[in-house]
């Protein structure tokens, strides 16, 4: 089957920084552990780009197992943007705002989630995989972050 490239494209990924430290308590672990218990705080922004009109930032800053009581194993914080284009001028107001929001962050966090794989795969503890995460959720935090700041 013939694909059809969507109309939101990323083309280019900036690491702003990265912090990878590895944990072990000084009294051993009584029960075994499991990386998708990590707390994980994960925020987002969109940036407009205002000399160009299809093109903006996403950009996403994650803390992994890095507040609170700490587990054994990676301790992770990690700033990274996303560059995409929307390649389509046709679009009406409502499809682009979707392709910013929903499909851009989407896509974001799938991509920070192979970056994470990727870069975490040689340290000790071998790969870190960012368990799923509830989309609704995440968007409804935002909101709610973003009318308390209002």
């Amino acid at each position: 089957m013939n694909i059809q490239n969507s109309p939101l494209q990323c083309y280019a990924s900036f690491l702003k920084s990265l912090s990878i430290k590895t944990f072990m308590p000084k009294q051993s672990v009584g029960n075994s552990f499991s990386m998708s218990d990590y707390a994980v705080d994960l925020n987002f922004d969109i940036l407009e780009n205002t000399n160009e009109k299809n093109e903006f930032i996403v950009c996403i800053e994650i803390d992994i197992n890095n507040k609170g009581k700490k587990m054994p194993g990676y301790i992770i914080s990690l700033k990274v943007d996303y560059v995409f284009q929307i390649t389509d001028s046709q679009l009406d107001e409502t499809t682009i705002n979707n392709l910013k929001t929903l499909s851009a962050i989407s896509i974001a966090i799938a991509k920070l989630r192979g970056d994470l794989e990727r870069i975490t795969q040689p340290y000790q503890f071998d790969t870190y995989s960012l368990p799923s995460i509830d989309m609704q959720n995440l968007f409804a935090k935002k909101q709610a972050l973003m009318d308390s700041q209002a």
